[in-house]
C-alpha cells in the first residue's frame, strides 16, 4: 500500500457507465477513483498516479486489455502493481489468459454493486490468483494466438483505412481543384457588370470542367415576358431560341421546381418532363441527360433559369460532378442577380445622392425636437412626483398637528394621565416624522446624487415602500398595470447604501416589465424570515424558456433585451442586481412559473 490516506484506482474502461458504477461504488467506500478509457493513456497515467490497483477491461480499443497488462509487467516502475481484470469474459480459459498476461485477479461483469468493493478490498489485501499447476503453457499458447489474432485484425484494419484514406486524398484533391478553378472564376467575373457576358464566361468553364457534348442555358428576361438562351457546344456559343413564358415546357419545369432543383440520368428520363423535352430537342435519347432549375433569390417559388446539359451514355453524371454543376449554376444567379442590382443601385445612388443634403436637415431638426420632447416628459415626471410626495406628506403632516393638540390637552390635566398620553403621542408623532424624512431622502436621491455612495443604518421595509412609490414614476409603470405589495411588519434593520437596494428592487421590477410583454399585474411582497431579508417579485409578463433561466444571472448573456417573436427573455439588468446581492453575502433565484416568473432575493440583516 502507498502512503496516501485513501487508496488510490485506476479504473482503464473504454464504456462511461461502467466507469461511473465503478466511481460511484468505490467512492463511497473512501477510495479516490481515476479513469482512463483506453490503454495507453491509463499507462501513463499510472506511471504518474502510482495507484493502489488497477482495474482493468479487457476489451479496449487500441490496445487489448491482455497487451496493457504485459506492458505494465515489462515497465520495472509498475512491475509490483496490482491489476485486477474487470470484464465480461468470464470463462475459465480467458480467466486464465488473463493471468497469465499479469493480471493478479478477476472482477466478472456486470459488477454486483453488494460485493464488488469487498472484491477489490480482498484484493488490496493481498489475495492474488493463480493458473493450476501444468496450465501455463497452453495458456501462455493461447495468448500468443489471441495477440496474433488482435494484431493481424488492427493491421487489417489500418489497410483498410489507409486505403480509404488514399481514395479520400484523391477526390479531395480533384475536389480542391475544381474549387481553386471556381474561385478563381468567381474573382475574375467581380469586375464584370454585363449579363450576357457574365453567364458566358461562366457556362465556357463549366464545358471545359465536365466536357458535356452540349449545353444550352435559358435565362429569363428582366421584364419577364420571354426566355433567352445560349447554346454551347465543342469550340462554339452562339445565341439560342427566344420562347415565350406560356410555352408548355415551362409549366412542367416550375412544376419539377417544387420538388428539386436538380435531376439527371434514369431519375430525368422517369419524368413527365422527359419525353415533351426529346420532342422539343432539350436531349437526345441516345445521350445521358442532366437538369439544373436555377432558383430566383427574390422570389423562391419562382425560376430564375435552367441549364440543359448532355452528354455520353459512357460517362454517366456522377453524383460529385452534379455538387459542383450546382455550385457553378448558384455562381451564375449570384453573380446575374449581382449585375441587375448594381445598375439598379447606379440609379438609386444618383437620386439618394440629391436628397441627401435635405435629409440630414431633417433629422438635425428631428433630433432637436426629440430632445425637447424628452426635456419636457421629464419635466412632467418630477412635477407629478412632487405632487404625489406632497399628497404623501399631508397625511402624516396632520396627524402631528393633531397629536401636539392632544400633547398640549393632556400636558394641561394631571401628571399620570398626560404622562401616558403624551408618550403615545410623541411615539405617534416620531413613527410620522420617520416617514416624512424617508420621503424626503428618497426624493433627494433622486435630485441630487451626493451622499448616495455612503453607508448608513436603513430600514429595508420603509426603503422598498418608498422606493416603491418613486420608481412608478421612474420607470413609467402604465396605470393599467395592478401593482400590490404587501411589506413585513419584523425588524429589517441593516448597515449599508441606499442606492444599492434601490437599485435591487428597480431592476427586478424592470424585470417584470419587458418591452413589447407588459404584464397585467406585479406583486411584491418582502419579509424576514430569522436573520434573513427576503424579497420576492411575482408577475405574468410571459413565460421563459427554461434554457435561458438557466443564463439569466450569467455576465455576458447573449440573450436579447427584448422578447422577440413572443417569446421572453431574463432582464440583462439581473446580472447587476446578482453583482450588488453578493456584497451583501446574498442570493437571487429566478424561477418561471405558469403566465411569468417569480424572483426571488434573500440576504442576512446581520
Amino acid at each position: 500500500m502507498s502512503d496516501h490516506p485513501q487508496p488510490r484506482i485506476l479504473c482503464i474502461e473504454d464504456n462511461p457507465v461502467n466507469w461511473r458504477l465503478v466511481s460511484r461504488l468505490l467512492g463511497q467506500a473512501g477510495f479516490e477513483c481515476h479513469w482512463a478509457e483506453e490503454g495507453l493513456k491509463g499507462f501513463d497515467m499510472a506511471l504518474a498516479l502510482r495507484p493502489d490497483m488497477v482495474l482493468l477491461d479487457i476489451n479496449l480499443p487500441g490496445l487489448s486489455g491482455y497487451e496493457v497488462a504485459a506492458k505494465f509487467r515489462n515497465n520495472p516502475e509498475l512491475a509490483g502493481l496490482k491489476i485486477v481484470a474487470l470484464t465480461a469474459k468470464t470463462l475459465k480459459s480467458e480467466r486464465e489468459t488473463a493471468l497469465v498476461a499479469g493480471c493478479d485477479g478477476f472482477i466478472p461483469k456486470p459488477i454486483d454493486p453488494f460485493t464488488f468493493v469487498s472484491q477489490v478490498s480482498t484484493y488490496l489485501g493481498g489475495k492474488r490468483d493463480a493458473v493450476e499447476q501444468g496450465r501455463e503453457g497452453p495458456v501462455l499458447r493461447q495468448l500468443n494466438v489471441q495477440v496474433l489474432e488482435h494484431l493481424e485484425s488492427q493491421l487489417k484494419e489500418a489497410q483498410d483505412a489507409n486505403a480509404k484514406l488514399l481514395k479520400a486524398q484523391r477526390d479531395l484533391e480533384s475536389r480542391n481543384r475544381s474549387l481553386d478553378r471556381l474561385l478563381g472564376l468567381s474573382r475574375t467575373l467581380v469586375a464584370e457588370h454585363e449579363p450576357r457576358e457574365l453567364l458566358r464566361r461562366i457556362l465556357v468553364e463549366v464545358m471545359g470542367e465536365f466536357s458535356p457534348s452540349r449545353l444550352v442555358a435559358f435565362r429569363r428576361h428582366e421584364s419577364g415576358g420571354y426566355w433567352q438562351s445560349l447554346v454551347l457546344t465543342e469550340g462554339a456559343c452562339e445565341d439560342g431560341p427566344v420562347l415565350p413564358t406560356v410555352h408548355s415546357l415551362f409549366g412542367k419545369l416550375q412544376a419539377l421546381h417544387g420538388q428539386t432543383a436538380m435531376v439527371a440520368g434514369d431519375r430525368l428520363r422517369a419524368t413527365r418532363l422527359w419525353d415533351e423535352g426529346v420532342a422539343f430537342g432539350c436531349w437526345s435519347p441516345t445521350e445521358d441527360p442532366c437538369l439544373l432549375l436555377l432558383q430566383d433569390r427574390q422570389e423562391e417559388r419562382e425560376l430564375k433559369g435552367f441549364w440543359l446539359l448532355e452528354r455520353d451514355r459512357d460517362q454517366a453524371w456522377k453524383q460529385v460532378e452534379l455538387e459542383f454543376l450546382n455550385l457553378y449554376a448558384s455562381l451564375a444567379v449570384v453573380n446575374l442577380e449581382n449585375a441587375e442590382l448594381i445598375e439598379s443601385l447606379n440609379h438609386s445612388s444618383r437620386a439618394l445622392a440629391s436628397s441627401y443634403e435635405r435629409m440630414e436637415a431633417a433629422y438635425q431638426d428631428l433630433n432637436q425636437a426629440r430632445a425637447n420632447l424628452l426635456s419636457q416628459d421629464r419635466q412632467l415626471l418630477i412635477s407629478d412626483l412632487f405632487n404625489k410626495m406632497s399628497r404623501r406628506i399631508q397625511t402624516p403632516v396632520a396627524a402631528l398637528r393633531q397629536e401636539i393638540s392632544v400633547l398640549r390637552a393632556g400636558m394641561a390635566e394631571e401628571a399620570s394621565a398626560g404622562t401616558v398620553e403624551t408618550e403615545r403621542s410623541l411615539s405617534v408623532m416620531a413613527e410620522a416624522i420617520g416617514v416624512m424624512d424617508g420621503l424626503i431622502k428618497a426624493l433627494s436621491r433622486r435630485t441630487s446624487r451626493q451622499g448616495e455612495e455612503v453607508p448608513e443604518w436603513l430600514n429595508l421595509q420603509a426603503v422598498f415602500q418608498q422606493e416603491l412609490e418613486l420608481l412608478h414614476a421612474d420607470l413609467g409603470i402604465d396605470p393599467q398595470i395592478q401593482v400590490t405589495s404587501t411589506f413585513g411588519t419584523g425588524p429589517a434593520d441593516i448597515f449599508g447604501v441606499y442606492g444599492d437596494f434601490a437599485k435591487i428592487l428597480a431592476e427586478g421590477l424592470r424585470h417584470s416589465l419587458p418591452l413589447g410583454m407588459p404584464p397585467t399585474w406585479i406583486c411584491l411582497r418582502t419579509w424576514t424570515e430569522g436573520d434573513d431579508f427576503h424579497m420576492e417579485i411575482l408577475d405574468d409578463a410571459g413565460v421563459i424558456p427554461p434554457s435561458e433561466l438557466d443564463h439569466a444571472f450569467k455576465p455576458f448573456s447573449e440573450g436579447p433585451s427584448q422578447p422577440v417573436m413572443g417569446v421572453r427573455y431574463p432582464s440583462r439588468g439581473l446580472v447587476g442586481l446578482k453583482q450588488v446581492l453578493a456584497s451583501y453575502h446574498g442570493e437571487v433565484s429566478l424561477e418561471g412559473t405558469e403566465f411569468g416568473t417569480r424572483l426571488h432575493c434573500w440576504f442576512p440583516l446581520a
